[in-house]
């Protein structure tokens, strides 16, 4: 069963005088797509109802949302770090697919060889980090273009090239 809300961006601060936000996406879709549906923030602040995304444009670092009824300058920094949810049914049926679920995936390194498994996912803001248990201990891997070489999810194996300094190797 498909949960019946989705996540689709985060809120980092209020903006402007005008009750809008802004936020940092978290999925793969244009949020102009969703205007018009109704969205909530959770946790839920003290006084913030839902709303319905009203409009959606550019700021300085990422997108700016306004909602109807308009929050106002106090609620608007009420919802600063709050998630924003909206139904998942209002999404488009033809949503880019999040990838392979990683966990109980082999990594191995290119230069060290295997590292170990992936046990768990840490999502982050910026990026995804992968939780690796094996023979160099925990080992957290950025899920960045830099680091993941390839994931061949049928052989349930994943390649890394991993950054200087992720593993101590003393």
């Amino acid at each position: 069963m498909d949960a019946p809300f989705e996540a689709v961006a985060r809120v980092i601060k209020a903006h402007g005088l005008k009750g809008e936000v802004a936020v940092k996406p978290l999925v793969d879709l244009p949020l102009e797509h969703l205007c018009g549906a109704p969205v909530w923030f959770v946790p839920p602040p003290a006084g913030v109802t839902d709303r319905r995304l009203a409009g959606v444009r550019p700021g300085p670092k990422g997108p700016l949302l306004a909602f109807t009824p308009v929050l106002s300058t106090d609620e608007a920094h009420l919802v600063a770090g709050c998630t924003v949810l909206v139904r998942a049914d209002a999404l488009p049926d033809d949503m880019p697919d999040e990838g392979p679920d990683p966990v109980g995936l082999r990594v191995v390194d290119e230069k060290r060889g295997v590292l170990g498994v992936v046990e768990d996912v840490i999502v982050t803001g910026a990026n995804d980090v992968w939780v690796v248990q094996g023979s160099f201990g925990q080992v957290l891997i950025p899920v960045i273009d830099d680091v993941v070489i390839a994931v061949d999810e049928p052989a349930g194996l994943v390649s890394v090239r991993l950054l200087p300094g992720l593993i101590d190797e003393d």
